[in-house]
């Protein structure tokens, strides 16, 4: 049997971690790279479908050439569930560029947290919004 303790511990990590999240999207909309790091382990495994697994440093570089020259940089989150270790994030993206282009694509993360630190992403999003503004991102694994 589960007791409150329990429970109310379970929640408490839960909330945690969330919060941990919600301070991790805010920082990737500013390309915040101190916050990302304090927040992100070093071997994180960031998932993107249709484009296969980055690693920190080729997800900060991308992150950096993509969203960086933002002239706005707005994520909206439309939702969260927090369940032990995961946290999934409903989101959407506003970002526009001086050159008069715009990008706006929905998201479902999924991360994976441990202690402090998010050890995992696997993130869903509409690869042709991503093509249309940035070009062909290739990868597929």
């Amino acid at each position: 049997m589960t007791t409150v303790a329990e429970i109310q511990d379970a929640q408490a990590l839960a909330d945690h971690n969330r919060a941990l999240v919600i301070r991790l999207m805010a920082a990737l909309d500013k390309c915040d790279l101190a916050t990302i790091r304090a927040i992100m382990a070093p071997d994180v495994a960031w998932y993107v479908s249709g484009v296969g697994t980055l690693d920190l440093e080729t997800l900060l570089t991308q992150m950096q050439q993509m969203l960086g020259v933002a002239t706005v940089a707005q994520t909206t989150i439309l939702a969260t569930t927090a369940e032990g270790e995961r946290v999934a994030v409903e989101s959407r993206g506003n970002f526009e560029f001086a050159d008069g282009r715009t990008y706006r694509n929905h998201y479902h993360h999924l991360f994976t947290v441990r202690g402090d630190r998010v050890v995992g992403v696997r993130e869903y999003l509409d690869l042709q919004e991503t093509e249309r503004a940035f070009g062909p991102m290739g990868g597929g694994t």
